[in-house]
């Protein structure tokens, strides 16, 4: 079974070789890593050219999203599987193993995804991600995904599609990679999700995303930064919009895409409006949240 394994690094020299280390330690698989370094501005591509066996592409900062693209897209399309990893995690030594035994025999385009270990800044083991089964439906994916992009293993099939049907870059700004490869999977193929977790996920102060808990401060905040910026305004009707454009049949069977993609007109506003219970209740928002936004356009079109 071959592997590549696509890593985007910004400024990671704290953690990335230990990252690296555990990644090439993966037993029963082969393992190719490729690295598309964001503009870093410490030491990371030092460290990883210290290795012969990583491919590594030096380029400008472009963001998270469209830099793990940028890699879907450049990675040799020879591999079984593909897999998505961040800078600063440690992956367990049988955590490719154990993904692709449950995707290996299954049909179409297949994306797998798992739980996560939590562990602070020093290494130590904190608790679990999820407590739960995440929903991981098209509407859930499309208001708040919980298919976290470090724990993702895809086959050939799905990448093929990837590589077929490529979203805006200016998307990838706010609504970052494993959510557009999640959205992709729950309506082209199938998505199996591992309660398990093989992946030492490190929270610290440079997350790009975390799994923190949000306070209600750190909600206010994520509002006002909506409200100054523009390319982050409005990411799920960019979603909608793109999904119907790339992929119109499938894009049908999900309500979300279909209201989400009409939500720039006045009509379409009041259709959220008189819908909001089931936006709601995949994102958890408030009646009165949930109307301030689409005024202010954080649903949909920018101002």
């Amino acid at each position: 079974m071959n592997v590549a394994v696509l890593m985007s690094t910004y400024n990671g020299e704290k953690y990335i070789k230990e990252q690296i280390e555990s990644i090439l330690g993966q037993e029963n698989v082969s393992v190719e890593i490729f690295i598309r370094d964001d503009g870093s501005i410490d030491h990371t591509v030092d460290i990883v050219e210290k290795y012969d066996n990583i491919n590594i592409i030096r380029g400008e900062n472009i963001g998270v999203g469209n830099s793990f693209m940028e890699l879907v897209y450049k990675v040799p399309n020879s591999f079984e599987f593909y897999a998505f990893a961040d800078q600063d995690d440690i992956w367990l030594n049988n955590k490719m193993e154990k993904g692709i035994e449950k995707i290996r025999h299954q049909k179409g385009p297949i994306l797998y995804c798992s739980n996560q270990r939590l562990i602070d800044k020093y290494g130590s083991e904190i608790g679990v991600r999820f407590n739960r089964n995440p929903d991981l439906s098209s509407e859930k994916i499309f208001v708040q995904n919980s298919a976290t992009g470090c724990t993702m293993i895809w086959n050939r099939e799905l990448q093929n599609i990837l590589l077929k049907k490529r979203p805006a870059k200016e998307l990838l700004y706010s609504r970052i990679h494993d959510v557009w490869v999640a959205m992709v999977a729950s309506i082209c193929g199938t998505i199996i999700y591992d309660k398990n977790g093989y992946i030492l996920y490190r929270q610290h102060e440079n997350n790009v995303v975390g799994a923190r808990k949000k306070t209600r401060k750190d909600i206010l905040v994520q509002q006002i930064k909506k409200i100054k910026r523009k390319d982050l305004r409005c990411g799920r009707s960019l979603l909608a919009k793109q999904m119907k454009i790339l992929f119109p049949k499938e894009s049908e069977k999900c309500k979300a895409i279909v209201w989400g993609a009409n939500s720039t007109s006045f009509s379409g506003k009041l259709n959220l409006i008189f819908n909001n219970r089931y936006f709601r209740k995949y994102s958890n928002e408030n009646l009165c949240a949930f109307i301030f936004k689409l005024f202010l356009n954080c649903f949909s079109e920018r101002i």
